[in-house]
């Protein structure tokens, strides 16, 4: 693997809690490609303030450096810290002042099916670079409403599971499965709170496992208990898991990162990806959008298109470790890179990444739902029973 591909997910792999804030680690990075990739949609006349609210890390601090300086365009960024903050923002004076935001895809769709107002329809025109997307990104349902496009996927992934191929022959159904008594002392989760409660909450049957009343969150918990004799350790980060399964303390690794089996590799383990076949594979995938009343749609657009071509998506996925969106920046990915992701599934126009992705909780309680703080604290309470 290319070093300097390797030293940045490296960082990222030792860092604490949750994919997410995997994703958000990656600001301040060093550019991994070709930086100056034409846009095809640039418009004539660019200059002045761009403001992203979004994921930190894809406001392409790095992939976007030099065309920024050379537009004259100065981005101002702010960071959301949960999917659905964007909205909150919003609609608390927010409005006129937003350019680009960066919407997971299911909080995307549940916007335009509610017909809430957030995002503008996208003037495809002025995006040609989105013309090179994998087919399962093109006319995506989560994007589209009424014919019109509100959306340009930047990157995805999928929330596996990594075991020791010697040891299984795969993974169980379901992640409530992992309770058997065969997996005592096997068994390693991440530190993260709201990936393994969204997982056995959809392992339960709760219906949305990202909006949970107290009495779903128990329960969750409870199922979660009858796994803990099995857990050899919670690691605090995905280095840590991965460690662990290296050294041979543990031969699951549940909530992980494809990333690990490339680490194990090269430490002559033998690892793999496999999700719970009854419970599915949880895609993710976050898109670049335009606020409605975006000020500065011009430049938005520039940016946009920018990015979507196959030189900054490779450096831009490369960087957060995802699998990218333009099917040419494929071929631009270092190798291993190329391997971490089921690019079979994009490839598709119906493509599994139509499944759903693990949401975070709202971060205040909503009524009977509660927030962030309750899903952490029953975490904690997991911890340390």
């Amino acid at each position: 693997m290319n070093e300097s591909v390797r030293s940045l997910l490296d960082s990222k792999f030792h860092q604490k809690f949750s994919r997410r804030r995997f994703l958000q680690g990656a600001a301040g990075l060093a550019t991994l490609t070709v930086i100056g990739a034409p846009s095809r949609g640039e418009a004539a006349a660019l200059g002045g303030q761009l403001n992203y609210f979004g994921w930190d890390g894809e406001n392409g601090a790095n992939v976007a450096k030099d065309f920024l300086a050379k537009n004259n365009i100065q981005m101002q960024s702010s960071f959301q810290v949960s999917g659905d903050e964007a909205l909150t923002r919003f609609n608390t004076g927010g409005r006129g002042t937003l350019d680009i935001l960066t919407p997971n895809k299911d909080f995307q769709r549940t916007i335009l099916q509610a017909g809430t107002e957030l995002f503008q329809p996208l003037d495809m025109a002025r995006i040609p670079n989105a013309a090179d997307l994998f087919p399962a990104f093109k006319q995506a349902p989560w994007l589209i409403k009424d014919g019109k496009t509100y959306g340009v996927p930047l990157i995805w992934g999928d929330e596996p599971c990594v075991y020791n191929p010697k040891k299984w022959d795969g993974v169980p159904a379901k992640y409530t499965d992992f309770a058997d008594p065969k997996y005592k002392g096997e068994i390693v989760f991440m530190d993260d709170p709201f990936g393994n409660t969204w997982l056995f909450a959809k392992s339960i049957g709760v219906a949305d496992p990202s909006r949970l009343t107290a009495a779903q969150l128990q329960q969750t918990m409870e199922a979660m208990l009858k796994v803990k004799p099995n857990i050899v350790t919670i690691g605090a980060s995905f280095a840590d898991m991965a460690d662990v399964m290296v050294r041979g303390d543990a031969s699951i690794g549940v909530c992980g990162w494809a990333y690990q089996t490339l680490i194990a590799k090269e430490k002559g383990v033998e690892l793999k990806v496999a999700s719970p076949a009854d419970d599915g594979t949880y895609y993710w995938q976050d898109a670049y959008a335009i606020a409605l009343d975006a000020p500065h749609a011009d430049n938005a657009y520039a940016f946009i298109d920018f990015m979507s071509s196959a030189q900054s998506n490779a450096a831009i996925a490369t960087e957060l470790g995802s699998g990218c969106t333009n099917a040419k920046a494929f071929d631009l990915l270092d190798p291993v890179m190329q391997g971490l992701y089921p690019y079979d599934v994009v490839r598709k126009a119906d493509g599994g990444i139509l499944n759903t992705q693990i949401v975070f909780p709202p971060q205040q309680t909503e009524g009977d739902i509660v927030g962030t703080q309750a899903w952490i604290e029953a975490w904690q309470a997991f911890k340390a029973a």
